[in-house]
């Protein structure tokens, strides 16, 4: 006699994995995800890289377009932040003036939506992978060595004399 033997067939973003991967990518950190499964974090980082590594790149695509849409869109929000004329600054609900008597502006929102801006900026660097590291071919020329030693040289002669 012959056994069947079935297995349900999940998706990597099902199940306890996939929750554990959606709860990372809307920020729970993986030492309280580990803590929450009564698994260790390295199990959680694996987890969480066996889950990425199985969506298809088509839907990976589709995620980042819908990512960095969005991006823009808080990148606009926060440019009619920086271009609204400053407020008047106020200290304890009351408004406050220079020594000629001249209104004080705060500065604080539109310093805040630059901020904004920069960090916006550097998380659409990583998902366009604009961040990775370039490897540069550096050489030194036999002339640049030369001048080197030098200068090197010239500075030891300069604070030998000055001691002496």
């Amino acid at each position: 006699m012959q056994r069947r033997v079935t297995r349900s067939v999940t998706r990597p973003t099902e199940g306890r994995n996939g929750s554990i991967y959606r709860a990372w990518v809307l920020g729970t950190t993986q030492e309280e995800l580990a803590r929450q499964h009564g698994i260790n974090q390295q199990r959680v980082s694996a987890i969480i890289k066996n889950v990425q590594a199985s969506i298809p790149e088509e839907d990976l695509a589709e995620r980042r377009a819908k990512y960095l849409d969005s991006l823009d869109v808080l990148g606009q929000e926060m440019a009619a932040i920086m271009d609204a004329p400053p407020t008047q600054a106020y200290s304890n609900g009351r408004p406050m003036f220079d020594e000629q008597g001249q209104p004080i502006m705060d500065y604080s929102v539109r310093m805040a939506a630059a901020d904004r801006i920069l960090k916006i900026g550097e998380r659409a660097s990583k998902v366009l992978g604009l961040d990775a590291p370039v490897k540069a071919d550096v050489t030194v020329s036999d002339q640049a060595d030369r001048v080197a030693e030098a200068a090197a040289a010239d500075a030891i002669a300069r604070m030998t004399s000055t001691s002496e």
